[in-house]
């Protein structure tokens, strides 16, 4: 009887043992469910690489835009400086010049002589134009900094570390 008995725990803790092993072995659904999960998470990679990826092109295509905006407005100012100094040049020699080659040339039409500067006078407006220049010059890269501020502070901004680092 003592025998029966020690069989009858020993079933008894092999049932246990099996019940506990069978319950840890993967099912089915587990596997489906896994096998979902995995997917899920490969499409979650993709999908925050792609929403990365879109960031920084926005970011770059932005930066690039307000890069050509400032070179345009410096371009613009150029062009108006160029003009003013042919002006101021004009004025001292008294006559009207045409630019050939990059070299002022004089031509016939004289300036009203009220016009006329000394050299004196030609050194005192040269530097006011200078000043009034660099002030042009200086709102244009003020708006050009703002500009880039709110870029910064953008959603895509917060992706520029990913350009920028590489670049600067």
């Amino acid at each position: 009887m003592a025998e029966k008995t020690k069989k009858e725990a020993q079933e008894a803790t092999q049932g246990v043992e099996g019940a506990i092993r069978t319950g840890n072995q993967v099912t089915d659904t587990a596997i489906e469910n896994a096998l979902a999960e995995i997917e899920k998470e490969k499409d979650d990679k993709k999908k925050r690489a792609a929403k990365k990826q879109i960031c920084i092109a926005t970011y770059v295509n932005r930066k690039t835009l307000l890069q050509l905006q400032q070179r345009r407005r410096e371009d613009d100012i150029t062009k108006e400086k160029l003009d003013a100094t042919k002006k101021l040049v004009e004025r001292v020699l008294g006559v009207e010049c045409e630019i050939k080659d990059g070299e002022l040339i004089p031509t016939k039409k004289k300036i009203d002589a009220k016009l006329v500067l000394t050299p004196t006078e030609h050194e005192a407006e040269t530097k006011k134009m200078e000043e009034d220049f660099r002030k042009k010059v200086s709102e244009s890269d003020k708006q050009y900094e703002d500009a880039m501020r709110e870029l910064r502070n953008s959603y895509e901004g917060e992706y520029r570390h990913y350009v920028e680092c590489y670049w600067y």
